[in-house]
């Protein structure tokens, strides 16, 4: 049995398998999947389990295998919300999307039970349940926005709203939609960033808000100077802000920025304004542009290509990501669609053609990535390691 490491770099498309495409039976060498042969209706997959007795092993693994089906599923439209729901959900529920089991081995030993099985899926069953309970939905053009912003000023936390208003009049300014209120716990003047715990609850708080994406703000300003000038006094206002633009389905950072600006006036309130006014204009001229081109070419999906890989964990998805990219040189971007069951779809933009891509994807060599099925610019990629 193999485990995986959850962590990524990034920052960073469905329906077509799941009734009009056939799916795909997978073969798992010490748990690593592989194409093997084509069934309608039903997704197979070949495990290598342990578990501590025969029963434990079958269950992890009927669980690994409606996970991987969720990832397949993504492969469509939709997209996946309220993940840390799901993963009880189907620890509990997974026996009503599974068609069948079969041990095909089985083992003894010191450490557990060990069997060689093969599980059969029913994505249709599962797609249907998954959209009934809300898991699944369809990306908006333009998705909405909720904004958390904390203030301190001269070392001391506030609850000024004047960073929150700014970097709202920001968004809008740029014809995003912004939800205003809705939320007290954690109130949106809370410095999210500042503790996980904190951030895991504002981040749930804003999708069920109905929030696509959450911005969160910490804006830190301090007098700096206090000088004259000619018959006035003027005063200087530094402001230090961090800001994240987030995923509320995954908690996936979508973009980052950290910048210093000052502002100056005989006035300290409209000095501090203009602190924070210009770190909030620095910070806002290139993460606009990345957000909205993720949300475009990734979930509205308007990539050159889209391509589903078939088992690989975070590290492994990092590294052919950055392979692709840099295999296919300037102007081509991979960006993760999605992630779930070690199932993974990209986004690929790219100025290349077909053929340079699977000239890519046959020359990588850390495992084997071979295109088990093309329909356009869909591509199933089979993973072996």
């Amino acid at each position: 049995m193999h485990k995986r490491k959850m962590n990524s770099r990034f920052t960073a498309t469905l329906l077509a398998i799941l009734c009009a495409t056939p799916l795909f039976v997978l073969f798992s060498i010490t748990g690593k999947a592989a194409v093997a042969v084509e069934r309608p209706d039903y997704l197979t997959f070949e495990y290598q389990q342990v578990g501590a007795s025969e029963e434990e092993a079958v269950r992890l693994a009927c669980i690994r295998a409606v996970k991987a089906t969720v990832g397949y599923i993504l492969f469509s439209e939709y997209a996946l919300q309220g993940r840390d729901l799901l993963e009880p959900y189907l620890q509990k529920n997974w026996p009503r999307f599974v068609a069948s089991s079969y041990v095909l081995e089985k083992r003894a030993s010191r450490d557990g039970y060990g069997v060689r099985i093969r599980v059969q899926t029913m994505p249709e069953v599962l797609t249907r349940d998954l959209r009934e309970k809300r898991f699944l939905y369809l990306p908006e053009q333009n998705p909405s926005y909720f904004v958390f912003a904390g203030e301190i000023t001269d070392g001391t936390p506030t609850s000024a709203t004047l960073a929150r208003e700014l970097l709202t009049e920001k968004l809008e300014s740029h014809g995003i939609r912004v939800l205003k209120d809705g939320i007290t716990c954690p109130s949106p003047l809370t410095d999210v960033l500042s503790c996980p715990a904190v951030f895991d609850a504002a981040r749930i708080a804003a999708l069920r808000r109905g929030a696509h994406i959450m911005v969160a703000a910490r804006c830190e300003s301090k007098k700096v100077s206090e000088s004259p000038v000619l018959y006035d006094t003027m005063i200087s206002y530094e402001t230090k802000l961090k800001l994240q633009i987030i995923r509320t389905d995954d908690g996936s950072a979508l973009a980052t920025a950290e910048c210093v600006a000052r502002g100056a006036d005989k006035d300290p309130e409209t000095a501090r304004r203009e602190a924070i006014k210009n770190a909030i204009e620095i910070a806002s001229e290139t993460m606009g542009s990345e957000v909205q081109q993720f949300w475009t070419l990734a979930l509205r999906e308007k990539g050159t290509f889209q391509l589903l890989f078939s088992d690989l964990n975070l590290e492994e998805l990092s590294l052919v990501a950055s392979y692709l990219e840099s295999t296919l040189g300037a102007g081509t971007k991979a960006l993760v669609r999605s992630y779930y069951g070690n199932v993974a779809v990209l986004s690929l933009v790219t100025p290349r053609d077909y053929s340079a891509l699977e000239r890519a994807l046959l020359d990588f060599t850390a495992f084997q990535l071979r295109v088990a099925d093309r329909n356009g610019y869909r591509i199933t990629v089979n993973v072996k390691h």
